[in-house]
């Protein structure tokens, strides 16, 4: 395109406000000379594609072009001039916009004449100074893998690959199998369970909590039939049976009992050990590597309590209150798929959104301070990185990674993996800069001694 017929540069006059937390209310002016620019690259645009009856394509005449598509020309124009705008806003003023401009483009009007002005507001990223990175002071909690540790690991590992097996006479922790009627005060037809389970400790029995089970059902046998009143709680789901007696008879079918694997040789060659000593070091390591896991968040807390504490900032309030909702709407979601009912969930719905209300605010700041040292340190998270992330929920879940990485793109949650990615990483190189130091360990107190009544003796008479 040669110098003469090179489209001007588009520019508006741009005042800006402050309105408010992190808000500002923009008002453009648009020359009526960049109105007529505009309006006639539509008409040179339409003119050369439009074809009307009785004239060849691009040869209809320009009064017959308006009177056939104005309106929808004005428009086109009206939102190419709204659009070229907010472009100029963003790239000459030195703040960043979240979200959407407050306004709506279908409610503003393009005038006949004259300026084109428009105002609208917007909340923008807030500014603040970074403190401090590098030698923040972190204390490292020591951790000593006892014997007492590694024993108790071996005994959970033996728990869990043990067998159940059937007992005569219910102990604590036994496993119950019974048959359990319901009578609720109130209730004409009672409840019928059938094979229910029930543990000699707390449990739960159509939602009645029943906290002395273990009271209740220890030293059954098979055969034996058990009765227990109790009162219903006043939040049980069901609201007939709230806060009313219930009678329970419990017949037992049988009784089952945990007995742990032993220390076999087959058994530790099934899960990889040659020998018990060998299933002792590999557990050892095992608690040192989640110890150190284990560490390093208690380091990384620290980092993000410095980082809270030393830089004051309000967040955008609209912005929080966008978030907050989502997270109230995750809440409830949440509670629904647990089985609670929603005349429930709409009982604490005010606690839910005042805990939500602070949970934003709190995750808000720390996305704006983590996203500052990211380009402090020029952090980002790779495509590897991301690949690896989604391949690894993908094998927790069962899920073929390709399928999984399509989900997550169109549910729009690429970009909030790939951000978390690159916040760890922050937090791990704040870390490596850090000053560690082993956390002391915490003073037992000492019982106060026991003070000696004390005695007055009369001195002896030769003493005197």
């Amino acid at each position: 395109m040669s110098e003469e017929n090179k489209k001007p540069e588009f520019k508006s006059d741009v005042k800006i406000e402050d309105t408010g937390v992190w808000k500002k209310k923009i008002t453009v002016v648009i020359p009526r000379e960049q109105i007529e620019e505009e309006l006639e690259s539509q008409y040179s645009d339409l003119r050369t594609s439009a074809q009307l009856p009785g004239f060849r394509k691009g040869r209809a005449p320009k009064r017959l072009i308006e009177k056939r598509f104005g309106g929808d020309i004005k428009d086109q124009a009206k939102f190419r001039l709204l659009a070229q705008a907010f472009q100029q806003v963003e790239e000459d003023e030195d703040f960043e916009i979240l979200g959407e401009p407050d306004l709506n483009p279908d409610d503003i009007v393009m005038p006949e004449e004259g300026d084109f002005t428009f105002v609208y507001e917007v909340e923008v990223k807030p500014e603040f100074e970074l403190p401090k990175l590098e030698g923040i002071k972190v204390e490292k909690e020591a951790v000593e893998i006892t014997e007492d540790k590694i024993n108790e690991a071996v005994e959970m590992l033996c728990k869990r690959a043990g067998s159940m097996q059937e007992v005569d006479e219910a102990q604590e922790d036994d496993h119950v199998m019974s048959d359990i009627v319901l009578n609720i005060e109130g209730i004409e037809n009672p409840v019928e369970l059938t094979e229910w389970p029930l543990w000699v400790s707390p449990c739960t029995v159509k939602g009645i909590r029943v906290e002395n089970m273990a009271d209740v059902i220890k030293g059954v046998k098979k055969g034996d039939v058990k009765k227990h009143s109790m009162t219903i709680s006043e939040d049980h789901k069901e609201a007939d049976w709230q806060n009313k007696k219930v009678d329970m008879e419990i017949t037992v079918q049988y009784v089952k009992r945990l007995k742990p694997a032993e220390l076999t040789e087959e058994f530790l060659k099934s899960i990889g050990c040659a020998d018990e000593n060998e299933l002792r070091r590999q557990i050892e390591e095992e608690l040192e590597a989640r110890a150190d896991q284990d560490s390093r968040q208690l380091m990384s807390q620290q980092i993000y309590d410095y980082l809270d504490t030393n830089i004051e900032m309000e967040v955008p309030e609209n912005a929080a209150a966008k978030y907050a909702d989502r997270l109230v709407s995750r809440r409830i979601q949440e509670m629904l798929q647990q089985g609670v009912p929603y005349a429930e969930i709409e009982k604490t719905i005010e606690e839910i959104r005042a805990t939500s209300s602070e949970q934003a605010q709190k995750q808000m700041k720390m996305s704006f301070i983590l996203e500052k040292i990211c380009d402090e340190l020029k952090v980002e998270a790779s495509s590897a990185e991301v690949n690896s992330f989604i391949a690894n929920m993908a094998y927790r879940y069962g899920r073929r990674p390709e399928k999984m990485k399509e989900e997550l793109a169109s549910q729009g949650r690429l970009e909030g993996i790939r951000d978390a990615i690159a916040e760890d990483k922050a937090i791990a190189k704040v870390l490596e800069m850090a000053e560690v130091v082993d956390k002391e360990p915490a003073k037992k107190e000492k019982a106060p001694k026991k003070t000696k009544k004390k005695t007055t003796r009369k001195k002896p008479e030769s003493a005197e």
